[in-house]
């Protein structure tokens, strides 16, 4: 066993030594989660509070990697970097000419859509971070000591010097992803936000099973809140089945090429794969980071003017806790799942394609018709998945309106689908790596075989 163990370690070197990496900087960034912002004293806990004025900073806590919860140097995460890529990227649908530019012009322009986000991130951060301390200092959650000789200073300075340092938390955050990007395994803004996630996991479990079986409960109720913890782990499973189900069903498309014949019935035939979601995990983020823009905002008047009209026109509409902000979080999603599936797989692009390759779909004529039906059933399987992800998004609102359960005790809901779809695709960067060094060695072999015979 140890001499098997010590040929897959010596074979996949490369491989392992990225999957290290990525441990060992998810580990950093988990480390970081638990320092304080200097100055800031906690009153509360995020976690243990169901006050709805609190929604806008578990939408932040999730989006950030979690680390709100303490009010660290990594609070934000990379929720400003995410809102800033939404923008640039709905900018760049032929709304602004050179941004569409740069969308269409290969690499070169991708980096100046990247160099855009990263200039877009600063603003944000310094706003999000402001509202956050005023919203969490409004709900008693944090407070600042001015006797305690910290050496905060005034309060204007300490009102500049947290949302900087926030914001460097933000900073250090995507640079982190970046290295988990290029020399780990994954996509590093989304594993920074999966390790948030799951890291809360257990608490969030421990506080399920307290809700119905507390301290001072009876046997009896013991009992029935026991079997009820249970039935809810199965449901929890259950809905984590369903939701890689539907990540990894697909559409197969007959492809041919041009002069190859009919494929006879049980020869091996080409395909076009589509998925049934195409757009991933994006559209739900996408979501829950743009209805976090305007309750950023109403944070920030609401400490001036409580009485503000904005502030509770936000929390009466745009809140998750209302019909109105879950019927606007559904569309939403739905929307994003639609224009995000255009733009994974993008049917002009692969129209052109197929022209240029000699590949046609049987039946459909190459150019505008392979376009025009590439896109009619992208849209028919975009209708099914964006009515699971938006089901699966807005569940945990829709058990806590109805059986008056909180939010984040009920099941589903957007943290589930994020770690869900960043594992699956994590696991096939995985593998695809450890395919890609089979073929590597197998191809040496066979160079240095054929060296020695000759």
């Amino acid at each position: 066993m140890f001499k098997t163990t010590r040929e897959l370690t010596k074979q996949y070197k490369e491989v392992i030594l990225r999957i290290l990496f990525t441990i060992f900087v998810l580990v950093i960034f988990r480390v970081g989660s638990f320092i304080t912002a200097p100055g800031v004293h906690l009153n509360g806990d995020l976690n243990g509070s169901n006050n709805s004025g609190l929604e806008f900073f578990n939408l932040i806590s999730m989006l950030g990697g979690g680390a709100i919860n303490r009010f660290s140097i990594f609070a934000l995460g990379v929720s400003p970097y995410i809102t800033a890529s939404i923008i640039v990227q709905l900018l760049s649908t032929d709304v602004v000419p050179t941004l569409t530019r740069w969308a269409k012009s290969g690499e070169k322009g991708k980096r100046k859509l990247e160099l855009m986000n990263r200039i877009l991130t600063v603003p944000f951060a310094i706003m999000q971070g402001f509202a956050t301390i005023l919203g969490l200092q409004s709900q008693g959650i944090i407070s600042v000591d001015w006797s305690s000789g910290s050496g905060v200073g005034p309060a204007m300075f300490y009102y500049f010097l947290v949302p900087m340092v926030l914001l460097a938390g933000t900073m250090l955050s995507l640079w982190m992803a970046d290295q988990i990007t290029n020399r780990g395994i994954g996509n590093g803004i989304s594993l920074i936000i999966f390790g948030g996630i799951a890291a809360n996991l257990p608490f969030n479990l421990a506080a399920t099973f307290k809700y119905w079986v507390g301290p001072d409960s009876n046997n009896a109720v013991i009992f029935q809140g026991a079997l009820q913890f249970a039935l809810y782990l199965l449901a929890f499973l259950f809905i984590i089945l369903v939701v890689v189900f539907f990540n990894e069903s697909e559409r197969h498309i007959p492809i041919q090429q041009s002069g190859s014949g009919l494929t006879l019935k049980g020869d091996k035939s080409s395909y076009l794969p589509l998925k049934i979601n195409s757009a991933g995990v994006i559209p739900v983020i996408f979501s829950s980071a743009l209805i976090t823009a305007p309750m950023t905002v109403a944070q920030i008047i609401q400490s001036g003017n409580p009485n503000s009209g904005f502030a509770k026109f936000t929390q009466n509409y745009l809140s998750l806790q209302s019909w109105v902000g879950i019927s606007i979080f559904a569309i939403m999603t739905i929307l994003f799942t639609y224009l995000y599936a255009h733009v994974q797989i993008n049917p002009e692009q692969m129209s052109q394609n197929f022209q240029k390759a000699g590949t046609y779909i049987p039946g459909v004529k190459p150019g505008k018709e392979t376009e025009v039906y590439i896109k009619r059933m992208l849209n028919r399987l975009s209708t099914i998945g964006a009515s699971f992800l938006t089901l699966v998004a807005v569940l945990p609102f829709l058990i806590s309106k109805v059986a008056n359960l909180p939010s984040s005790l009920a099941i589903g809901g957007t943290g589930l689908i994020i770690m869900v779809g960043v594992a699956l695709d994590t696991a096939k960067q995985v593998k695809g790596r450890i395919t890609q060094h089979s073929f590597l060695n197998y191809k040496e072999q066979k160079v240095s075989q054929e060296h020695l015979w000759s």
